[in-house]
């Protein structure tokens, strides 16, 4: 099972029913997870937390058909999270969640998966040449050019970037290594012809290690709404491309069990509704 979900933080927030949905959802999580969304000082990112939580749970209900409370999400030494399975589980679960701009996003599969989403940001005070260029030692030659070659606006430039910027981290965290093993060893040979653009798609891209071909890797690349470039890697080499479906926090705790019934929903809403919004 493959799932592609989208949630934006916008329409959480400005639903009629998000104090109610809010304190559900409290109560959906564990001790811990909880404990971790408290620190986040925005409500955007402490609602991001949360949803960024509850996706892969309900995800994991559907693709294992366990119940909610018995599942179980630990991190390796490297921090990335995943469910824990017996060795002999089939299928497996795998998932990534990414947050950035106005949305939460969630891929799974049953191979090693990375997502990563990012907003078009043009209110930015560089260009995104110099945008770029302060970031091209993470670059090749040809990802550099496919930025600033070219007669085309700086929106197309941000676009551009930004799909290089989502295919990189995806793969760092598909992979699980994270930074330490440096964008620039992570290239991407990209199809001339396609345009990346709102509402477009491909699975296209050519992704080498180190210089060294990494076919078994599928990247789906796409658009969430008109400004979120979003990438998925996947070690599968079928170059099968799913969807996002935008859905909401209410979807993701409907028919879910409570699994920290001790948790106080009043006192965490006000706690929430205390924190200030983001000033960008």
């Amino acid at each position: 099972m493959k799932i592609r979900w989208a949630i934006s933080l916008e329409e959480t927030m400005t639903s009629p029913n998000f104090q109610n949905i809010f304190r559900k959802a409290i109560l959906c999580l564990s001790e811990t997870e909880l404990e971790y969304q408290k620190k986040f000082r925005f409500k955007e990112d402490a609602l991001a937390c949360l949803i960024g939580k509850l996706m892969p749970r309900k995800a994991a209900v559907l693709h294992t058909n366990r119940q909610w409370n018995s599942l179980e999400f630990v991190k390796n030494k490297s921090g990335k999270p995943s469910l824990r399975q017996d060795a002999s589980s089939v299928p497996r679960f795998e998932y990534n969640v990414s947050h950035q701009g106005d949305l939460v996003v969630l891929a799974t599969g049953d191979t090693r998966i990375g997502v990563d989403v990012m907003r078009i940001d043009e209110s930015r005070r560089e260009t995104a040449s110099e945008q770029v260029d302060s970031f091209k030692r993470h670059f090749s030659e040809d990802e550099i050019e496919s930025v600033k070659g070219g007669d085309k606006s700086d929106l197309k430039r941000w676009q551009a970037f930004y799909r290089i910027w989502c295919l990189k981290e995806s793969i760092l965290k598909a992979t699980g290594v994270g930074l330490p093993d440096g964008l620039h060893n992570h290239i991407f040979q990209l199809d001339p012809i396609y345009e990346h653009i709102p509402g477009s798609s491909t699975t296209s891209s050519l992704y080498f290690h180190q210089s060294i071909p990494q076919p078994q890797w599928t990247f789906e690349e796409s658009y969430i709404g008109e400004n979120h470039c979003v990438a998925v890697a996947s070690e599968s080499p079928s170059k099968e491309f799913v969807p996002f479906e935008m859905t909401t926090l209410s979807e993701m705790i409907d028919e879910a069990d409570f699994v920290n019934v001790t948790a106080d929903p009043d006192e965490e809403l006000d706690a929430f509704m205390e924190k200030p919004n983001k000033p960008f």
